[in-house]
């Protein structure tokens, strides 16, 4: 699925035992009690460093627009540099960033304070007619930005003063404030785009922005150079590297490597099998995600068109078993698609109805109970899954191999990057699939965000799945201002998506992040793809 990537839950889960451990009354094993926790808090940085080399573990980004990032190995780097509205705090609580604040004289407007004292890296001053064209150059058809989704409900944005934007929403939309703090609103200089053209981004053609690094250079194939901003508005949040220099090594092998000898001192997403090696060199932290990974039916017609055999299908996955082999621990099994980090609201609410789905265990006895059931338990069950991460290929092949306990017949169907990456924007590439297996992550704590892509109709509703009874509850829900009115119809989609199993969540993993001994600061957050993450990061 697409990137549709609470303090109080991260310190619970640091005194609780796993699902499979507290659904048994029982004490946590010392396996389960060496597992990795969240960490939510580390000690500051208090020394200025030089130069910072950061790996990006996807490979050197296509593009440094900020307007497309929407992938890891863009959003790592942008978010260093370009700023929006607002921005998200450690528990994604919304904070001011190019805006003072905003004010909402009626429930479809919201009016801007823009800040006065920013100022792009060339020392000219922001103003509302860059802001207005940054939100419209998303919107552009031809930019062909990811992030223009956000606008299905939009009316307009204008300058309607010096300093001062207002959006205005053609009906209610409670996801649109969300947006304000997301590449969907980061700021770029209007003239400097304009000139630049389509090298917007690019080596050649650079960027303009305001945040705390300026870009410097790129040197394609090996390097991208960030300097630090001395000039950046907020002096509070002073970034304590001068130079953030971004390499792009992809064998995971070479990471390992690379992070243990210093020659890169960071990454998020280390290598699994690494892990151990590098706690005891320096810092290898975990963080709460929102993201799921979950098997989508693709195809509702074919080998699980029978419910049955998607009931047999769930039961048959040893969530404990991917947890603990595959993760590491480092990951909690999912009740639901949408993991218990991104209740932002209304926590009790989720809670229960959470406690009251099914929980993730695997029956090969229920499964066996369900496949007799089925009209379709002996059609082969096509399973797709990418190659390009590790965790999935061992998760794809265990469910195949769980499966036959089952007498259901899975061919697994190992697919590319680019390839995997087709299925989310060609019909064609996802023809002979029955169900792929993916991880997605919402980009705020909002579990409306992801629901509303499975209504009849959404483009990300690949298998045509339509319940007229979801469709209300979501379309309830857009509308609804009230947190504990609003969860409790979300609740009610979710309770009929896992009845209808239009997917099998499997689990959650937690961020992860190592830095050498001699740094400190930083906290893994998944926020840390829309916040400037290096200011955090500095000496010991």
């Amino acid at each position: 699925m697409p990137r549709p990537r609470p303090a109080a839950l991260a310190a619970a889960l640091l005194t609780t035992c796993t699902l499979a451990a507290c659904a048994d009354g029982g004490e946590p094993t010392a396996e389960e009690a060496a597992a990795p926790r969240p960490t939510t808090s580390v000690p500051a940085a208090t020394q200025d460093v030089d130069t910072v080399t950061w790996n990006v573990p996807s490979g050197e980004p296509p593009v440094l627009d900020p307007a497309h990032a929407a992938i890891d190995s863009v959003s790592t780097i942008t978010a260093n540099m370009c700023e929006g509205l607002f921005t998200f705090g450690p528990d994604y609580e919304p904070e001011p960033a190019l805006a003072t604040g905003v004010r909402r004289p009626d429930p479809l407007t919201y009016v801007f304070d823009l800040r006065e004292d920013a100022e792009f890296w060339n020392g000219d001053p922001v103003t509302a007619e860059d802001v207005v064209h940054s939100v419209e150059r998303v919107l552009d058809p031809g930019l062909g930005s990811p992030w223009a989704g956000w606008a299905a409900r939009l009316d307009g944005v204008e300058a309607t003063g010096d300093h001062e934007v207002t959006v205005t929403m053609a009906e209610p939309d409670v996801l649109a404030a969300n947006f304000f703090a997301t590449p969907a609103f980061q700021v770029v200089q209007r003239d400097f785009a304009e000139s630049a053209g389509s090298d917007f981004g690019t080596a050649s053609g650079g960027l303009m922005c305001t945040g705390p690094y300026r870009f410097d250079h790129w040197s394609q194939g090996e390097e991208i150079t960030l300097v630090r901003n001395d000039d950046w508005w907020n002096t509070e949040d002073r970034a304590r590297v001068q130079t953030l220099r971004f390499t792009f090594v992809t064998d995971p092998y070479a990471q390992a490597a690379a992070l243990s000898s210093g020659d890169a001192d960071g990454q998020f997403g280390v290598p699994r099998a690494a892990h151990a090696q590098l706690a005891a060199e320096g810092s290898m932290l975990y963080g709460e995600s929102l993201a799921p990974t979950f098997l989508a039916v693709l195809d509702q017609d074919g080998a699980l068109a029978d419910i049955a055999t998607r009931r047999a299908l769930r039961s048959v996955i040893d969530y404990e078993g991917i947890v603990g082999s595959v993760y590491e621990g480092a990951a909690q099994p999912l009740r639901a698609l949408v993991p218990p980090a991104a209740w932002g609201y209304a926590r009790d609410e989720y809670q229960q109805a959470y406690d009251a789905l099914p929980a993730p265990v695997q029956d090969i006895d229920a499964a066996l109970e369900q496949a007799g059931r089925s009209t379709t338990a002996e059609e082969t069950i096509v399973l797709a899954y990418t190659t390009a991460i590790e965790e999935e290929t061992r998760i794809a092949t265990a469910i195949a191999d769980a499966a036959a306990q089952a007498s259901l017949h899975v061919e697994l169907k190992p697919l590319t990057a680019e390839q995997f990456g087709a299925v989310f924007s060609s019909e064609e590439a996802r023809e002979g699939i029955d169900v792929f297996l993916t991880t997605g992550y919402l980009d705020f704590p909002e579990p409306l965000a992801y629901y509303q892509y499975f209504t009849t109709g959404n483009f990300y509703n690949f298998s045509g799945y339509s319940n007229e009874e979801y469709d209300a509850a979501v379309a309830a829900a857009m509308s609804e201002e009230d947190p504990a009115a609003r969860a409790q119809q979300v609740v009610r989609a979710q309770s009929i998506m896992a009845e209808d199993l239009v997917t099998i969540p499997v689990a959650t993993q937690y961020v992860n992040v190592y830095y050498g001994p001699d740094l400190a600061g930083l906290v893994p957050r998944q926020n840390h793809l829309y916040t400037p993450w290096a200011v955090e990061l500095g000496g010991r």
